[in-house]
């Protein structure tokens, strides 16, 4: 049996959350951990990337802006 972890981010710099302390920890208990990434204008990939494990598999993402649900938030999120 194989643990995946999943987190889905977008300009999570930029927004102060506080995305790479959760990934690490969580890293040793999963055998992969996906990220599904927004366009990022803040760096965001990049400090994905520089936490340089092998279990993390960055899947880019594309969020529609105009769907919103009952409570208005915006981004909805397609995997490609």
């Amino acid at each position: 049996m194989k643990v995946s972890g999943f987190t889905f981010v977008r300009n999570g710099n930029k927004l102060g959350y506080p995305f790479v302390q959760s990934i690490r920890s969580i890293l040793p208990i999963v055998d992969e951990f996906v990220v599904a990434l927004g366009p990022s204008d803040d760096g965001t990939e990049e400090m994905l990337r520089a936490i340089n494990d092998p279990k993390i598999r960055i899947i880019p993402t594309h969020w529609n802006e105009r769907i919103r649900n009952d409570y208005s938030m915006k981004g909805f999120v397609y995997g490609q």
